[in-house]
């Protein structure tokens, strides 16, 4: 008899939204498993445009994965930007901090329209389809792959109507994160309950990190559960094709989003404050260096770049295919990465690192120490880190890293390195994943 998964996600291929769940995915299928994916399709009201598009990982997935998207239509956002028409001109006016706080009667709407976040529109379509699904075929199990938690209360209501058993994925936590506010106090308090009530129903709760395992564990484990982690990784395939020719000046690469609003975090102006600290002190490096950013950056930074005196000095480019930013970080004399500085995201390491830790190329963290990605970048010897927001400590840190570097003198992983590196394959980790289920299922 065949193994099969019906596998819940938000964001997929050909939208890159989520690639960590993809790959994962895809090893699954070429170990064996048959996995039904049931996703959203942005539907009327999305900008599709702010969507990267990218079908380089949809054409690598076997043929025993399925896809079942989803459409989700944003009625009101649609009809909103209809109302306004779309905006037109040169880079955002938007600058930092110039949003104005929501009204009471806007917070008190999302708080409760917004249960358990602004995602909960995928609840009703996907729950149908998969009970539709689970009523055709025989499962092995349910696996939910969140945030959005939107995707584990659907999961929660389909083990309660189907019965199936049901593996809860977290690959970030839910209030435990950043990117979680509550509109009004009094969510904070229902949230905390909602998640307790959730994740205390799955049969089997994976993380992406050790930290978040064990706290999820600690607070709403029960015995019936069975807890693991499950980290995210790096696709080797990915590695393995002809490299773009050689940057010809010494490169500093930061691979994925840049913001620059109150919301999102200034996330980019500590590196920039930076580089100029930097050249100011050794200006006959201007010519020798270059920061490079891919991604999806803000249309404040041209003008932020400009005003720091740094034109020439730093390249911006817009979002590429995953295969094409390895590449780059492949041929990256340093690579960055960049995560803000929030008690909530302690457990948060991100995708980069383990892209990094694979490249073999130092790596300048800017984020907290007590951060798990600036733990992983101590211990496995990748490189440095710097305080996030502290431009005069990333200055020090770049200056020493390129004296380094360019010296020879740079001492750079060891034993644990390449021990973490063989076991964060996704290959790796889909092996691990069949494992637990094997073992908990009895498959």
């Amino acid at each position: 008899m065949r193994k099969r998964l019906l596998y819940l996600v938000h964001g997929f291929p050909p939208y890159r939204t989520e690639p960590n769940t993809a790959h994962l995915i895809k090893y699954l299928g070429r170990q064996g498993w048959d996995v039904d994916v049931i996703h959203r399709h942005p539907g009327w009201g999305y900008n599709k445009f702010a969507l990267y598009h990218d079908t380089q990982l949809l054409e690598e997935l076997p043929e025993n994965v399925v896809r079942y998207p989803v459409t989700i239509n944003l009625w009101l956002g649609g009809l909103k930007g209809l109302l306004k028409g779309k905006k037109t001109g040169k880079g955002s006016t938007s600058w930092p901090g110039s949003k104005p706080p929501k009204s009471f009667i806007k917070r008190l709407y999302r708080s409760l329209r917004q249960i358990p976040d602004n995602r909960v529109n995928i609840l009703r379509p996907a729950l149908l389809r998969a009970v539709e699904l689970i009523r055709k075929h025989e499962y092995d199990c349910l696996i939910t792959s969140a945030p959005p938690f939107s995707v584990h209360l659907t999961g929660c209501l389909i083990k309660a109507i189907t019965g199936i058993p049901w593996v809860c994925h977290s690959r970030d936590l839910f209030r435990y994160y950043p990117l979680y506010k509550a509109a009004l106090p009094w969510r904070i308090r229902a949230d905390r309950l909602l998640e307790k009530e959730i994740i205390s129903r799955a049969d089997i709760v994976t993380t992406v990190y050790p930290e978040a395992t064990a706290w999820l564990k600690d607070r709403y484990g029960k015995s019936h559960q069975k807890y693991f982690t499950v980290r995210n990784g790096y696709d080797e395939e990915d590695f393995q094709q002809p490299l773009p020719a050689a940057y010809k000046k010494f490169t500093l690469l930061h691979p994925g989003r840049l913001a620059a609003d109150e919301s999102s975090g200034r996330t980019g102006y500590a590196l920039l404050d930076g580089m100029r600290l930097w050249l100011e002190r050794r200006p006959e490096l201007k010519d020798k260096v270059q920061l490079e950013l891919i991604g999806s950056i803000d249309p404040i930074y041209p003008e932020e770049i400009k005003q720091r005196n740094l034109e020439g000095c730093v390249n911006i480019r817009p979002p590429l295919p995953v295969k094409e930013v390895i590449a780059h970080e492949q041929i990256a004399d340093l690579l960055l990465i960049i995560i803000e500085d929030d008690t909530l995201i302690e457990f948060t390491a991100g995708g980069k690192i383990y892209e990094c830790a694979r490249a073999g190329k130092p790596t300048l963290g800017i984020l907290s120490e007590d951060n798990a990605a600036a733990k992983l970048i101590h211990r496995l010897k990748l490189g440095q880190v710097a305080q996030y927001g502290d431009g005069e400590d990333v200055s020090r840190k770049l200056e020493a890293m390129y004296d380094e570097i360019t010296s020879g003198n740079l001492r750079y992983g060891g034993a644990e390195r390449d021990h973490f590196v063989e076991n964060t394959s996704y290959e790796k980790l889909a092996e691990r994943f069949d494992e637990i289920l094997t073992e908990q299922l009895g498959r």
